[in-house]
């Protein structure tokens, strides 16, 4: 963490302008492209937490309607479970 603004080192948020409130670290954005049943898109890849929290959590979501966090272990788990389907 970094010392000065109890970041963790991963944090790129500019807290003085994106906080309301309550400190939220994210690590930068990373923007999947997709194909689905209803088209093409994008997804969006956050981590991101709460100040004073020990859990990380990962967004992955549109931005708008649809999304799904979870603690990086269960990303974890679902990445080895994505990677067990068959062909």
């Amino acid at each position: 963490m970094d010392e000065e603004t109890n970041c963790p080192a991963w944090c790129v948020a500019d807290h003085a302008v994106e906080d309301e409130g309550v400190a939220r670290h994210r690590a930068a954005i990373i923007d999947m492209p997709i194909v689905s049943p209803n088209g093409g898109g994008e997804l969006m890849v956050e981590l991101h937490s709460t100040a004073g929290e020990t859990t990380a959590w990962v967004y992955i979501g549109d931005g708008v309607e649809h999304s799904i966090e979870l603690s990086r272990e269960s990303t974890a788990r679902l990445a080895r479970v994505l990677r067990e389907l068959p062909p």
